[in-house]
């Protein structure tokens, strides 16, 4: 069975710079208020959906780590030392050539995926004249997000190299547990094209019903 093996993060939230490695069977993480699960958490859900949409509805500013961003509109300022963020999750053998390469902060042979959100090098212009101003801004706006396989090939939320499901435990209710089980079932194992088919045979229904 497909699983993560290790989780490696980067200036993600509260952490850093934070690597921890999971057992083949139920994994656990445990400590006091605030410690991070909840962030681990999130970055596991984060890298495995592939969504950018995900990521820009919770905001840059809101998963960068606030150390680092601080820290360097302390600094001189430099475009080069602008701060990146980084996750990645390696998988036990998946025998998915898609997977599998060394695009890996470890530079070794393994299958994952990997998320990397850094300045984008199109707008460097831009990037220097936000950074020469005298009041400190952050050019959260002209930061890339980046998807890729271990192989180094981009991917997003259409392609499911690894079934998964997040349960929010502060909405849990009977209710909301059944509708999130149902779609993550839904997500994970329907095609790109039969989800698509579906959403439009279901809004042309709508439209039937309303005319």
């Amino acid at each position: 069975m497909g699983h993560i093996s290790k989780l490696k993060l980067k200036n993600f939230k509260r952490f850093d710079s934070f690597s921890v490695d999971f057992g083949d069977n139920i994994n656990m993480l445990i400590g006091d208020n605030e410690s991070g699960k909840s962030s681990i958490i999130e970055a596991v859900n984060i890298v495995l959906s592939g969504s950018r949409s995900k990521i820009e509805t919770i905001g840059l500013e809101n998963i960068f780590n606030s150390k680092a961003i601080a820290s360097f509109l302390t600094s001189d300022k430099k475009i080069e030392n602008l701060p990146t963020l980084l996750i990645e999750a390696y998988f036990n053998e998946q025998n998915n050539f898609e997977l599998s390469g060394k695009n890996n902060s470890d530079e070794i042979v393994c299958d994952g995926l990997k998320l990397e959100i850094v300045p984008n090098d199109d707008f460097s212009k831009d990037i220097k004249s936000i950074l020469a101003q005298d009041e400190p801004v952050f050019p959260y706006e002209f930061y890339s997000i980046k998807f890729t396989t271990f192989s180094g090939e981009a991917y997003s939320g259409y392609k499911k190299y690894l079934i998964h499901i997040l349960v929010d435990n502060s909405q849990i209710s009977s209710e909301y547990a059944i509708k999130e089980y149902v779609k993550g079932m839904y997500n994970s194992y329907a095609e790109s094209i039969e989800r698509t088919n579906i959403k439009t045979n279901t809004e042309n229904t709508k439209k039937t019903l309303k005319t």
